[in-house]
């Protein structure tokens, strides 16, 4: 689905958040990578959840910028 999104330009403060959450996030799918191959379901399924709070998180803030 391919929605147009039109932003205001974010400030730099703004970016820096939302990188900071992008590389967090990063990270955390590296260790659920990490976990699952070490066979850690519950782990997993944890920073998951973290992940996806993570996202959303960025996600309204961004929609709250217009």
């Amino acid at each position: 689905m391919n929605v147009p999104i039109t932003t205001a330009p974010m400030t730099v403060a703004e970016r820096k958040a939302a990188l900071r959450r992008l590389v967090a996030l990063f990270g955390l799918m590296n260790t659920m990578i990490e976990l699952s191959t070490q066979g850690a379901p519950r782990s997993v399924a944890e920073h998951a959840t973290a992940a996806r709070d993570l996202v959303g998180e960025l996600v309204a803030d961004l929609a709250a910028a217009r």
